[in-house]
């Protein structure tokens, strides 16, 4: 891009903030900001949730790393299809200035800040100071572009620092030998640690847990809608948000109780042969698979898993892989997906124990998802999980619905994606199907 289209959108970069900072200050918004390596979407997600039993809340399925999407997506508008044209961006300006004189329907929004690079979140911090917070882990997820654990970790943090009340989540050692360094007073949570955490947990029939949520001031007993025992810490940030933005015990459990797994985050789906598929196909990153993998295990049945590449580990991405390996080791079936996971996935899983003839490697989700079509029975209990490009693990699972029509619950798989697939696996399907 040449320096006039980079001044352009600058200019048009500080005018948006600009115009954020009038619409929370004029309108007395609450801002809430959620980041973090792993968990940010459902953590977002769980806090509108909960924030809804009370106010109006603006929350967007996506992420934010855009110094021009982010301000764009609180005035819900999508950034124009030509970036460098200065009528599509006076067009922009007109808009959201009609906005600026229109009623405001939200109340409170909740942003998700993504990190690709270094200064990512930083420049959110430029023009935002949320009332919460949130930083749900520090782990090397990006590790190639940022080069160092301790880089992530800086960038992270800097949402802590630029925040007017801090919830860290008080089982991650690395955000919490960061908490150390913040100024502010910090609140924690966790899934069994932190000020507000989870205790008395029991598993439902159906495999839904439930408990007894402790919060800062009391306690509520509530019977979840998810499986994992990691999504659990979210809904406990989401509870600590709620409950530093006035939300009462009875609004914290309805909304505790109206939490239902995310498109992709360990969604529970019926599988062909009577068999039980669980969707957490979104990402992956080894803590994120680990804690998949050990909700795999305290369910009934035979458990297999198809585990795809993670992607954008840098230099971690060996080590990474080996550890979910070890992790996978009391699998009845693995099934991998992509050339790490082939290799080094597959080498942890042995050296924890697998055979070989229970391991079966693929580089492609739809050759994955056909050998596990081909195996499944009665009773079985299939985990997926990978990251996107090059694995795209939704596409191992679409075979084994019991209702092929609840393949529009998978994630990815709008036409965009489709044709991605497409240029990527010579035997991805002309047609996906419903």
């Amino acid at each position: 891009m040449d320096r006039a289209k980079v001044t352009l959108r600058r200019l048009v970069a500080r005018q948006l903030e600009r115009q954020v900072q009038r619409l929370v200050r004029e309108r007395k918004l609450k801002v809430v900001a959620v980041t973090g390596s792993v968990g940010k979407t459902s953590t977002k997600l769980a806090i509108a949730t909960l924030l809804r039993q009370k106010y109006r809340v603006l929350a967007h399925e996506g992420n934010f790393n855009s110094e021009i999407g982010l301000p764009l997506s609180v005035f819900e508008l999508d950034v124009p299809a030509t970036l460098t044209s200065p009528l599509a961006w006076m067009k922009v300006l007109r808009r959201v200035n009609a906005k600026m004189k229109g009623e405001y329907p939200y109340d409170v929004l909740v942003l998700e800040l993504g990190a690709d690079a270094a200064g990512d979140i930083q420049k959110f911090m430029r023009y935002l100071r949320p009332n919460v917070g949130v930083v749900t882990a520090i782990a090397p997820v990006h590790l190639e572009q940022f080069g160092s654990i301790e880089a992530i970790a800086n960038e992270k943090m800097a949402l802590a620092a630029g925040s007017r009340a801090v919830l860290l989540n008080a089982e991650d050692a690395r955000v919490m030998t960061e908490a150390k360094k913040l100024e502010a007073p910090v609140q924690t949570y966790g899934m069994a640690k932190g000020e507000v955490h989870w205790d008395e947990l029991k598993r439902a029939k159906d495999g839904t847990l439930g408990g007894v949520l402790i919060l800062n001031d009391g306690e509520v007993k509530a019977q979840t809608q998810l499986i994992g025992r990691h999504g659990l810490a979210t809904l406990a940030a989401a509870a600590a948000v709620a409950e530093e933005l006035g939300l009462t015990p009875s609004e914290i459990k309805a909304g505790v109780e109206a939490v239902a797994p995310f498109a992709g985050r360990m969604r529970v789906l019926a599988g062909i042969n009577t068999s039980t598929i669980i969707d957490d196909t979104y990402n992956a990153s080894p803590p994120a698979v680990l804690a998949a993998l050990e909700t795999l295990g305290e369910l009934p049945g035979r458990h297999i898993a198809i585990l795809g590449n993670m992607n954008e580990l840098g230099s971690y991405s060996q080590k990474g892989h080996r550890e979910v390996g070890a992790g996978a080791g009391k699998l009845d079936v693995l099934v991998t997906i992509g050339g790490f996971a082939n290799k080094y996935l597959v080498a942890g899983a042995v050296a924890a124990g697998l055979k070989p003839e229970q391991i079966h490697t693929f580089m492609s989700p739809y050759a994955a998802g056909a050998y596990v079509q081909s195996i499944i029975k009665k009773g079985d209990v299939v985990l997926a999980k990978g990251s996107q490009n090059g694995v795209f693990a939704e596409e191992a699972i679409a075979p084994l619905l019991a209702n092929q029509a609840q393949r529009k619950q998978l994630v990815r798989q709008g036409s965009r994606w489709q044709a991605q697939k497409r240029a990527q696996f010579v035997d991805a399907p002309v047609s996906p199907g419903p």
